[in-house]
């Protein structure tokens, strides 16, 4: 679990194969994209779908397959917008783990071993080579775009779905947007300086009250010469957008910092 939190925290918190949440699964697409269109137009498309929450809660499923090892847990993750990430990790209905990434820190608790990890956001950017911010991270998790620069991205018709694309500063991004909904479909993030590369298949779309449609399911793909390849799969369950929830956080004082 441990591997989990400190691999999956700058990926997936900068940045996790369970179907069926209870949701309407997004019909299949019908239409092809014959048309072109501009990237500036796709990105005006994105953004009439963007999932932006003040608070946001979902209870979730997580299913990891690494190669040293495969686990699956459940959680609760809380988040309230430009202000923090809340985790709490638990298998067979005990916490195990939790954390908090805030603007600018990341604190993770591991119960199993009694230790904790207290340190700077960009600690998960210079021990994995990949950029971390809140902002980022949030995206990720409420099924948004990350970009990392919207200047210079290009747009083709890809059969059932436009793909946006772009590079900047050795981070490349590719973006499959489905061509008769514009939702996303497909998210490839790229750090071809430390040949590292996640992507995302975004699936299970269903409504959520007060944002319209949002992906329940989340496949990944994660590859780094860090940590090596691992599949990773989310599972989203009654989400609940803009009502204020407790985000408590203590380090135990018994607890010794994570070697």
């Amino acid at each position: 679990m441990k591997q989990i939190l400190t691999f999956w925290l700058p990926l997936v918190l900068s940045g996790l194969l369970l179907a069926g949440s209870g949701c309407n699964s997004a019909k299949a697409a019908r239409s092809t994209s014959k048309k072109e269109m501009s990237a500036a137009t796709l990105l005006g498309q994105l953004a009439k779908n963007r999932v932006s929450p003040e608070w946001f809660e979902s209870r979730l499923k997580i299913n990891y397959a690494g190669e040293d090892m495969s686990v699956s847990a459940s959680a609760t993750l809380r988040m309230r917008k430009d202000s923090l990430v809340w985790l709490s990790v638990k298998k067979f209905g005990f916490e195990v783990a939790r954390a908090q990434i805030t603007q600018d820190s990341v604190f993770v608790i591991d119960r199993i071993n009694s230790e904790y990890t207290a340190a700077p956001l960009d600690y998960l950017a210079s021990s994995y080579g990949l950029p971390a911010s809140l902002q980022q991270l949030q995206d990720f998790l409420l099924g948004n775009p990350v970009f990392f620069a919207t200047k210079g991205l290009t747009a083709e018709p890809l059969g059932p779905t436009y793909r946006l694309s772009g590079g900047h500063e050795g981070l490349d991004t590719e973006y499959l947007i489905g061509a008769d909904d514009f939702l996303l479909k497909k998210i490839t993030l790229s750090d071809t300086r430390n040949k590292q590369e996640m992507s995302a298949l975004l699936s299970e779309y269903g409504p959520v009250e007060g944002a319209g449609n949002f992906s329940y399911l989340r496949n990944l793909t994660l590859s780094s010469p860090y940590s090596g390849t691992a599949e990773v799969a989310l599972q989203f369950s009654n989400p609940v957008l803009n009502v204020p929830t407790q985000t408590q956080f203590s380090i135990p004082p018994r607890y010794t910092p994570a070697k």
